[in-house]
């Protein structure tokens, strides 16, 4: 160096370049721009060297430019690489990263098309995720089946490829969807790169030209190192996806357990409150209150007949919901169950059946809101329809044992004797009753179904003081101010039962130790109405005390009345078996016309004429006269009335 920087001219020194041309040459390598080789030429000819001389300082001189040169465009090429794989590391959406990282990748070769296939590995399909310079869309859409196509090519042996010709080349299987779609983009020129993060591909990186390339191998070197950042960096992006929706999860699953925990706490408070109606003794309808106010709807509680038991029908959402076929047809399924049973009815969401084992004692209404009911509050519904059965049968055992010591006490009233006054008044004002004004006793008799009649005659709205079974019939006594009478007890219980139905009124007592006598005489009455061939009415014993006194058990003058008027012919019918009897019956009935008498019987009129003769022999001759036919008839009704009846000479047997 010493030599190269000698101040001494070179024509003074031969072979050395003078240190001017020396400063020019490294200022001109400083430039960074392609030294013309004229201009070369004639700095170094201006020195008096040798022509080898010359040419081998021109060679090495450009041998410096071309190594610098490659140098530079090295240190661009990483500085592009780092510039954009920082770039891609920022960004947090996938697919914008992913056409990102494509657009990177044809900018960095200086391709005209580019785009990414990622593995599918259950279904072993490579599938094209992105793309950029593409003409048409099918290349986003394109799935390669396992084993053909470059990129398979590629992925499955983890080596780059590069075909200068891609559609003729042999080095791997093609696939004829994929050629197809290459074809249509016009690339003729493909590079392909595998995306390996670790061990694991995770797809492959192409680029294409439409015409034919060589590429550099700086150039295939700089998108294979770009590869190996963007799929670390993609790797990561998934990750990352993963780790939100694996967050995103997890904060959906908190959040749907905290309001799964509110709506358990919720559905805690209503069954204590629930328990509680219980516990108070309160009325199903608050029980439907306190269900209605936690479910924020509407809730209606009907019968065994599935009729309305609390608030007004008007009520419902829409009139007569209850009686839709859907609704009625949930029912049946809920008391086959026990549980609750949506329907699609109008205004009614579901119900559920109120059951107690095997007994149906009504059902619970859910109307419909915009707000669908979750499984917490079904499960509350169910519950409230259990504890609603609890509260219906301690108020039933709390009435069936207020109703048998109302029951004794009726017993001891109307069978005096059996306890002594002062003490059934003691009984009775524990009850809140005055025994004085229990003056209005009632009798009702519908077959033997008197636990029905009992039901139906405590719902009635003007409830009786005492009601209870006594003697195979129902006894119903309102005090002396009770605004009810015969016939409206007998339309209140037969609209329900639709049965037959008989009501006997007894006559109103002046006081308590009266009740009994007219007990007696009402109950004589009922045995007599079906004798009469009445079985449903309501009736007052006044209007029959007549027919009593036919049927009282000591009525040995009636008895006489019938034998001294139609004994002989009693006795004749028994003793010969005939018909004298009916015959003079129906011969009173049809006006004494023997004719008439001989039709209703079906008999010839000599027959009747016959009879006639036979009853004249037995009873005389003057049996037709007015007076005596009279007194006959009414004997003959007498003795058919009391055989007819059978009354009970002990009522309370």
């Amino acid at each position: 160096m010493q030599e190269l920087f000698d101040r001494t001219p070179s024509r003074e020194r031969p072979g050395l370049l003078s240190a001017g041309v020396v400063v020019r040459l490294l200022d001109l390598l400083d430039e960074e721009r392609v030294i013309d080789p004229d201009e070369l030429s004639a700095l170094i000819g201006a020195e008096d060297l040798d022509e080898a001389t010359c040419q081998q300082i021109t060679d090495r001189i450009q041998r410096v430019q071309a190594h610098l040169s490659r140098a530079g465009r090295r240190r661009d090429e990483v500085a592009a690489l780092f510039a954009s794989s920082r770039e891609l590391a920022e960004q947090r959406e996938f697919d914008t990263l992913l056409r990102r990282l494509v657009q990177r990748a044809r900018d960095l070769v200086g391709a005209d098309l580019a785009w990414l296939s990622e593995l599918d590995v259950p279904r072993g399909e490579l599938v094209v995720q992105a793309a950029v310079g593409s003409v048409s869309a099918e290349l986003e859409r394109l799935r390669i089946t396992f084993g053909q196509s470059m990129a398979w090519h590629v992925a499955s042996h983890k080596q780059l490829h590069y075909s200068a010709r891609y559609h003729d080349d042999p080095r791997f299987r093609h696939n004829l969807n994929a050629d197809s779609v290459l074809v249509a983009e016009g690339a003729v020129s493909v590079l392909a790169v595998p995306l390996v993060a670790g061990d694991e591909v995770i797809g492959t990186l192409c680029v294409a030209t439409r015409t034919e390339t060589r590429f550099h191998p700086e150039q295939i070197a700089l998108l294979t190192a770009f590869a190996d950042h963007g799929a670390v960096i993609l790797q990561g992006a998934r990750l990352l996806a993963q780790a939100q929706t694996s967050a995103e999860e997890a904060g959906e699953a908190r959040r749907r357990l905290a309001a799964l925990v509110e709506r358990m706490e919720q559905a805690h408070n209503d069954h204590v409150e629930l328990t509680e109606c219980v516990l108070r003794g309160q009325s199903v309808a608050q029980v439907a209150a306190v269900l209605a106010t936690s479910m924020r709807r509407e809730v209606f509680i009907l019968d065994t007949d599935g009729q309305p038991l609390v608030d007004s029908p008007a009520h419902f959402p829409v009139e007569g919901c209850w009686r839709h076929p859907e609704v009625v047809a949930a029912i049946a399924t809920s008391r086959s169950t026990g549980r609750y049973v949506p329907t699609s009815a109008p205004g009614v969401a579901g119900v559920v059946a109120v059951l107690a084992g095997d007994t149906h004692l009504g059902s619970l209404v859910v109307t419909r809101t915009a707000e669908l009911l979750d499984p917490v509050q079904l499960k509350t519904i169910e519950d409230a329809a259990r504890i609603m059965a609890l509260l219906r049968l301690k108020q039933d055992a709390q009435a069936d044992a207020e109703e048998r010591v109302r029951g004794d006490l009726l017993h001891d009233l109307v069978e005096p004797g059996s306890r002594g006054t002062e003490e059934v008044r003691i009984r009775a004002r524990a009850r809140g009753l005055n025994l004085d004004e229990l003056t209005r006793l009632f009798i009702v008799s519908a077959g033997s179904d008197r636990a029905e009649v009992l039901r139906t005659l405590r719902t009635m709205p003007a409830r009786p003081s005492l009601v209870a079974e006594h003697a195979g019939v129902v006894l119903v006594v309102f005090a002396e101010s009770a605004r009810t009478d015969g016939k409206h007890l007998h339309r209140w219980v037969r609209a329900r039962l639709r049965l037959p139905v008989l009501v006997v009124e007894a006559p109103h007592a002046s006081s308590c130790d009266e009740v009994a006598a007219r007990y007696r005489e009402a109950r004589r009455c009922l045995d007599m109405l079906p004798a009469l061939g009445i079985h449903d009415a309501a009736v007052a014993t006044a209007a029959y005390r007549p027919y009593l006194r036919l049927f009282e058990p000591n009525a040995d003058d009636i008895d006489e009345f019938i034998r001294t008027l139609i004994g002989p012919l009693l006795d004749r019918d028994e003793d010969r078996g005939t018909e004298l009897l009916q015959t003079v019956s129906t011969f009173a009935e049809c006006n004494a016309s023997t004719s008439r008498t001989a039709r209703a019987l079906h008999l010839h009129s000599n027959t009747i004429l016959q009879r006639i003769s036979r009853v004249d022999e037995l009873l005389g001759p003057a049996w037709r006269e007015p007076d005596d036919f009279f007194r006959i008839q009414v004997a003959i009704r007498l003795h058919r009335l009391r055989g007819r009846a059978s009354p009970n000479p002990d009522p309370a047997g």
